[in-house]
């Protein structure tokens, strides 16, 4: 399971695209609006900042905004900033591989070949998902019938 961080970090961004092109959004506003505590928040606007997904500015009409259009900025891009790998062993990482030391063979192991088809396939899933797509399910589902 994800960490409830990247959740809330998946949440503000998904506002952040939603609120593109009306200038930055104010912290204070983000947290209110998606039930983020703020100072929380400002850790994980930290954190989205140093990877190049948000940009920020100061000043009474300051905030944040995305730093790439929403179609740019994959759900893979923003959950390996917060969790790190996607893969659940570390023998099957592509970017953070580390033997597991638990097996005979790697190159014939079951268990790293299973999860390295998982992690293929949760990639291509999540590195497929943009903002934009996500913010267009939200809307389909909060219009009326």
């Amino acid at each position: 399971m994800i960490a409830q961080k990247t959740r809330y970090a998946l949440r503000s961004l998904l506002f952040l695209a939603e609120e593109q092109g009306n200038g930055p959004t104010q912290l204070s506003r983000i947290a209110e609006t998606q039930r983020v505590p703020p100072k929380y928040l400002e850790l994980i606007m930290l954190d989205l900042k140093k990877a190049g997904l948000v940009k920020s500015a100061r000043g009474p009409k300051g905030g944040y905004v995305l730093s790439r259009r929403p179609e740019e900025i994959s759900f893979g891009e923003i959950v390996r900033t917060m969790e790190g790998p996607i893969a659940l062993v570390s023998c099957a990482s592509v970017n953070f591989y580390a033997p597991c030391g638990d097996c005979h063979d790697e190159a014939t192991c079951a268990i790293r070949r299973a999860f390295s088809i998982l992690r293929d396939q949760s990639t291509a899933v999540l590195d497929g998902i943009s903002l934009a797509e996500a913010g267009q399910w939200e809307d389909r589902l909060a219009a009326p019938n």
